[in-house]
């Protein structure tokens, strides 16, 4: 029981952290720069958007020696 109950909720971590992260990226982006973006809404669009940009700005780091 107690390895379900650890696996059920890394699960919903994993979940929320999808769903709030991109709303979080908005807010950030939006308290720095009001002015240059315009106070974006945060639409399904505006989301959809972050997780786009997001996948293509990720960072692929390693490290050869």
């Amino acid at each position: 029981m107690g390895k379900l109950f650890t696996v059920v909720s890394f699960i919903a971590l994993i979940v929320l952290v999808v769903a709030i992260g991109p709303l979080l990226t908005l807010w950030a982006f939006n308290q720095l720069f009001p002015g240059i973006l315009g106070n974006d809404p945060y639409t399904i669009y505006n989301w959809f958007a972050v997780i786009i940009l997001g996948a293509f700005f990720r960072a692929n780091v390693s490290i050869k020696k």
